[in-house]
């Protein structure tokens, strides 16, 4: 059941004519909102604004079904270099992941004016996205419902070596930014080596993630394939090639052992692992 408004459920039941539009709003991982609408004008509809300049957008259809069942909706954008988010071209942005995990939020809004919308809007979808496929014309997105997040591995608590916590999230009680190394880009680097100045140990930021603050790649993060003194390798290569002087900002990784929670963090106290569980094969 979608819900609307007492004047929404009235101007329907008015017999008279109205517009309809959808409303899409994109809320990315850092924080970052944009709203679009499909209407021909900019609109106002619940206290947020909603522009008509953005990208063109072709959606698949909603549905309503009866009991939990993770629902999808596809979303093919049309954009060119004049439709920006974070100031960035949006099919550059999806190349380099800024869209990943961002949550898309679909309303249909209804009016007989728009210049009135008072009547407010329903929701006919809501989730994140878990697709992205651009291309050099359109980018095509696949929205997952947040019932996704049911699929998540029962029990809670396992017994295994390696520790449960996710770094820096939850239990572990470590700050991301009490550990954040700035550096910069030296010459000779390529797409998926970074050439810097960092004199930690060799291992130090292995598995850990790389933010780009400058140059062409910056709001990119990656992370970290491997590390040793003054040497960066990505997991995954850069879209865009790293120019030297481009700033960035580095976190160390954990391999969640006992040892590395003890001697890199000093947090031993919040480790969740089992390290004395034995091997499987040796349990008759």
């Amino acid at each position: 059941m979608r819900n609307a408004s007492p004047a929404l459920q009235a101007l329907l039941n008015s017999g008279r004519a109205f517009f309809m539009a959808d409303l899409y709003t994109f809320t990315l991982v850092g924080g970052a909102i944009v709203r679009y609408t499909s209407a021909d004008v900019d609109l106002a509809v619940n206290g947020q604004s909603f522009s008509c300049k953005g990208p063109l957008f072709k959606r698949g259809r909603t549905r309503l079904t009866l009991g939990l069942e993770v629902d999808t909706l596809d979303l093919t954008l049309y954009a060119d270099s004049t439709h920006t988010i974070n100031g960035v071209p949006w099919l550059h942005a999806a190349r380099v992941g800024a869209l990943d995990a961002a949550a898309v939020r679909l309303e249909r809004v209804f009016a007989t004016d728009w210049t009135d919308t008072s009547a407010g809007s329903i929701l006919l979808f809501e989730g994140r996205i878990a697709d992205v496929k651009p291309s050099r014309t359109e980018l095509r997105l696949t929205v997952k419902s947040e019932l996704e997040l049911l699929d998540t591995q029962m029990p809670r608590n396992l017994y295994q070596p390696g520790c449960l916590h996710t770094l820096h999230q939850g239990g572990c009680g470590i700050s991301k930014e009490a550990f954040a190394i700035n550096s910069t880009v030296n010459g000779g680097s390529t797409v998926n080596r970074i050439n810097c100045s960092l004199t930690q140990a060799a291992g130090y930021f292995s598995l850990g993630t790389i933010r780009f603050n400058s140059g062409p790649n910056a709001g990119v993060i990656r992370s970290v394939k491997d590390y040793s003194p003054g040497v960066v390798t990505l997991s995954a290569p850069l879209v865009m090639q790293c120019n030297p002087g481009d700033s960035f900002t580095i976190y160390p990784g954990c391999d969640k052992t006992k040892a590395t929670c003890q001697s890199k963090f000093n947090n031993v106290i919040n480790f969740r692992g089992h390290p004395y569980v034995p091997a499987p094969e040796t349990v008759l």
